[in-house]
């Protein structure tokens, strides 16, 4: 019967991306069908994250004029908008800064940043005074009264952010200068749930194993083309970096990400990032429960390097906490849409191909609370509706787990600790 309906718009992909954007359409009462090519949603990417909600200061050491610190901080200025009616949104406005209500979406924990100090790298050392005095501002920042996104550009960087913090690296006595950041860990399955609930009680419909194979477009409609069927519709949202780079010819960048879950995390251990001037020595840690760590570190543009670079991390952490044990690995697939010059994206896209074709791409899970409200500006030229209705939270089984999670219950179910 599905197959002879004609839905207001298809969106292709059952990731973060397409399912942020069906929520948001379905706000508006508009007719949305979800297709996803795997059989739970959340599968790809979006199941192999490292639930880390990044408030931007993590980029500031990048050279990009503060264009991703801004996105970032614009993306909890639309969390704040168009999310807060959710009951587990629990991320809460201050006078200074953010802070964590109940048990919900984002954990209260801070993720420590850990600058490498490198005494003879001058150049090193005022990019992380920068950053530190960046994390200063970010963290006093007055979200009851201003909005952040727009608020860092170069203008409100001083030239003294760059200088002030080197006398005390020249001081340090330990290796890593340590700053508690903005930056928080979530709990990404009870967000997408509480998304997925929202559309359903709002209309949407979900076919999932159903890859869709092509797209036809003509005058009045545009069809959706899968091995058993095709779907009609007046629109739709590629929101699929394999489809899209296959019907669009984009080029979209494959950056593999080795992490490793581990077992025994000191109960004293944070969250935390190694940030240094060779980003090879980068590494991180996000705590999950029960002892349990997600360990990583950068992403690598050649799958040849994943083996020797994933022991590389293990070592580092054992050196750190000597008891953990590892539960398992696996690579994590990032998938970029690059613009000329770049070597790297975090940032979002949101294309019209054509009057009826459109496609998102998305650079961190964390900007999908911004790039959901643009693509419903872009397409209706209005501000997306603020509230929605969301009654029942009982998890819903097509979602899937997030891999570290499959991980541990693979190991515990193997040891009989059920």
């Amino acid at each position: 019967m599905m197959a002879n309906k004609k839905f207001d718009w298809i969106i292709v992909g059952g990731g973060i991306a397409g399912l942020a954007v069906a929520e948001m359409l379905c706000r508006e009462g508009i007719k949305v069908l979800l297709l996803e090519k795997n059989k739970k949603i959340a599968s790809e990417t979006s199941k192999e994250f490292h639930e880390w909600l990044h408030s931007g200061t993590l980029y500031t050491l990048v050279p990009d004029d503060m264009k991703t610190l801004r996105y970032l901080l614009g993306a909890t200025d639309d969390l704040f908008e168009y999310y807060s009616t959710f009951d587990n949104m629990n991320l809460l406005p201050s006078e200074e800064g953010v802070v964590v209500g109940r048990k919900g979406w984002f954990n209260n924990e801070r993720i420590e940043y850990r600058y490498k100090v490198r005494k003879l790298n001058p150049f090193w050392m005022s990019l992380v005074s920068r950053s530190s005095n960046i994390i200063d501002l970010v963290s006093k920042h007055d979200w009851l009264r201003r909005r952040a996104g727009s608020e860092y550009g170069r203008s409100r960087i001083r030239l003294k952010y760059s200088l002030d913090k080197i006398y005390e690296q020249l001081n340090a006595k330990e290796e890593f200068l340590k700053k508690t950041s903005p930056d928080l860990t979530m709990n990404s399955r009870l967000l997408i749930n509480d998304l997925l609930s929202s559309a359903l009680q709002n209309g949407l419909e979900i076919v999932t194993d159903s890859a869709v194979l092509d797209i036809k477009e003509f005058d009045k409609s545009v069809y959706a083309v899968t091995e058993k069927r095709q779907y009609a519709t007046k629109n739709i949202a590629i929101c699929s970096p394999d489809l899209l780079a296959k019907l669009m010819n984009v080029k979209i960048k494959i950056g593999y990400a080795p992490i490793a879950v581990a077992d025994n995390v000191p109960e004293n251990e944070k969250s935390f990032v190694e940030l240094d001037y060779y980003p090879k020595s980068c590494i991180n840690l996000l705590r999950k429960n029960n002892g349990v760590g997600q360990i990583g570190g950068i992403s690598l543009n050649k799958k040849k390097d994943v083996d020797s670079y994933l022991e590389y991390l293990i070592n580092q952490h054992k050196i750190r906490n000597p008891g953990i044990s590892i539960l398992g690995s696996y690579v994590g697939i990032k998938k970029e849409l690059l613009m000329s010059g770049e070597n790297r994206n975090y940032l979002y896209h949101v294309n019209q191909h054509s009057d009826k074709v459109w496609s998102t791409v998305l650079g961190k899970f964390s900007l999908a609370f911004s790039m959901a409200p643009e693509f419903f500006r872009r397409v209706f030229k209005k501000n997306p509706p603020k509230t929605t209705n969301l009654k029942d939270t009982g998890m819903k089984k097509i979602v899937s787990v997030t891999s570290w999670q499959e991980l541990v219950d693979k190991k515990r179910y193997q040891n009989g600790n059920n």
